[in-house]
């Protein structure tokens, strides 16, 4: 499993899926997790000792045409929004430096990336593109989720910047 490039980040960071879960934990044994479940699931257990952020929302990547005509008002918090884009960045200012942490979603694609991409730009403020590479080397796959990506730049003042690594 790749890290992170020296001193780029202050903690070391994963991405992975839930069938990669149990291997994950046990090599890297994270000091923090932000575990990213579907609405409907069960939340997932992990030692006590490690600080769990537990968010659960689908992998909607537009709110508008098909996918908002089916969302009601009370599935306001089933779909990223600025709420979870906010507590991903409050509890990534709470991971101290030397940290483990471990992001997870359903596929390690999705949700999962775009939460550590959040991170990553906290961490290295104004060097948007640095940290969308940094995702990818982690997650070849990633493909951070748009939504949450385009909230998370509104909060942190990139201007557009985080949004833009997206489309590159």
């Amino acid at each position: 499993m790749p890290t992170h490039p020296p001193n780029r980040l202050p903690f070391s960071l994963a991405i992975c899926g839930l069938s990669e879960l149990p291997t994950v934990v046990e090599r890297q044994r994270p000091t923090h997790v932000i575990s990213i479940t579907d609405p409907n699931d069960e939340p997932l257990d992990f030692p006590e000792a490690v600080a769990v952020l537990r968010l659960a929302f689908w992998d909607v990547h537009v709110i508008d045409g098909m996918v908002a005509r089916k969302l009601s008002p009370h599935d306001s918090d089933a779909y990223p929004s600025a709420v979870h884009a906010l507590a991903i960045l409050d509890f990534g200012r709470q991971v101290p430096a030397e940290a483990r942490v471990l992001v997870h979603c359903w596929a390690g694609v999705s949700r999962s990336s775009a939460a550590a991409y959040l991170l990553c730009c906290q961490a290295i403020p104004g060097d948007e593109w640095s940290a969308f590479q940094l995702i990818k080397v982690l997650r070849p796959q990633a493909q951070p989720n748009p939504l949450l990506v385009r909230f998370a730049d509104k909060l942190l003042g990139a201007e557009g910047r985080m949004a833009a690594c997206l489309w590159r």
